[in-house]
């Protein structure tokens, strides 16, 4: 037992340490690919939000253009006071919004897949791309409440009520804010990773029950085996 033991956990070691290896390989590539390929990364997070906001409030959203990885969101509130410049003319007020600071999980979630020692490559690719779709998932509601933390907070008397007439309370609007931008975007890829490798963890930390199982069918055998010599 104490040899299966000790050789589990040389195998154990040895594999966190070819893994921390690849990390440092795999994490930095991963983060150049994901930021040049910002422009095309965005584009479902750009018709999905768009989606969400003229469904929920067509009255007060128009559309959602890209510049790049940039967002604009075309809103269809009027401001009463005027700006130098404007004249009598009214001007509906936009908001712009970076959806990358919500994305570089799907960077992390890459770095981490391929520095899984022996994943299939069949595996990797599936589990980059439902990360992909984890992500822009996580980049859509981070846009969505800093657009809405922008208006309510920082976009003036009129911006404010015509968000506060929707039913959204100030605490709420702040607390979603806090968690889209610190939480879910640290959060959630590691978690989809470790869930997406719970067997490869519970190998190299022996939390597996598997194998647990057959340590004790060990100690069990070896208990029969001195009887029997006795």
């Amino acid at each position: 037992m104490s040899d299966s033991v000790e050789n589990n956990e040389k195998y154990s070691k040895t594999v966190i340490k070819e893994m921390l290896i690849s990390a440092v390989l795999y994490l930095p590539i991963s983060f150049f690919v994901w930021f040049y390929a910002s422009a095309l990364l965005v584009i479902p997070v750009k018709y999905l939000l768009q989606m969400v906001l003229t469904v929920w409030q067509p009255e007060l959203f128009n559309a959602v253009t890209q510049h790049h990885y940039l967002l604009s969101i075309e809103t269809l509130i009027f401001p009463k006071e005027t700006f130098s410049g404007q004249g009598d003319k009214l001007a509906v007020l936009d908001v712009s919004v970076n959806p990358m600071l919500y994305g570089y999980g799907l960077a992390v979630i890459s770095g981490l897949v391929l520095s899984v020692p022996g994943l299939k490559w069949s595996k990797v690719v599936f589990q980059i791309v439902l990360g992909y779709f984890v992500t822009v998932f996580i980049q859509t509601f981070g846009s969505f409440w800093e657009m809405i933390k922008h208006l309510a907070f920082e976009g003036g008397p009129d911006t404010s009520q015509a968000i506060l007439d929707t039913g959204l309370a100030p605490n709420f609007i702040a607390l979603m804010y806090q968690l889209s931008y610190l939480i879910f975007p640290a959060v959630i890829p590691v978690a989809y990773w470790i869930v997406m490798n719970n067997v490869f963890i519970g190998e190299i930390t022996g939390l597996d029950k598997k194998q647990t199982r057959n340590f004790k069918q060990k100690t069990v055998s070896d208990k029969k085996q001195t009887e029997e010599d006795k």
